[in-house]
């Protein structure tokens, strides 16, 4: 599910999220003005709109970044192009949200199977409880064959 191009893990999760629902994008598109100068590549464009989404972690948030990323946004909303930033939280409560919305966008109707498909995705990664779980049990086996753990010890992962 990894993408050479993808800038950060991140970028990476709502890259998957747009592609379990259905939702058609291009990862790092680069954005142009209408004299052929470069104003940004961006995380996802959705294919065949001027819809923009990307990751803004924490340091999007640093002064020089922020300033820069400012710039930007004012270049790329002159160039009719319509920036949406997410977070991890985001990424990780609001999918519903996020898939309605592109919905919306490409003018379909609200379908629960879209979202049951990122939902089954998220669940069974690292940042589901399954995922966890699972991922938990194959390192404890290792650390067991290995001599790092011995039967009994350690306690899985709590998920609530």
């Amino acid at each position: 599910m990894l993408d050479a191009q993808s800038e950060s893990a991140w970028e990476s999760i709502m890259r998957v999220l747009h592609q379990a629902a259905e939702i058609p994008v291009t990862p790092q598109q680069e954005i142009y003005d209408e004299r052929g100068r470069f104003v940004a590549r961006v995380d996802l464009r959705i294919d065949g709109t001027r819809r923009i989404h990307e990751y803004d972690g924490a340091g999007h948030r640093d002064a020089e970044v922020h300033e820069y990323d400012l710039e930007r946004d004012r270049a790329l909303l002159a160039g009719g192009w319509e920036r949406h930033g997410f977070t991890s939280k985001h990424l990780r409560r609001d999918a519903a949200a996020i898939i309605a919305d592109a919905d919306r966008l490409l003018g379909r109707t609200w379908s629960p199977r879209r979202l049951a498909a990122w939902q089954s995705v998220f669940d069974h990664s690292l940042l589901g409880c399954a995922g966890r779980a699972r991922a938990y049990r194959q390192w404890r086996r290792a650390m067991r064959e290995t001599g790092q753990l011995q039967q009994g010890e350690g306690s899985s992962p709590g998920c609530t």
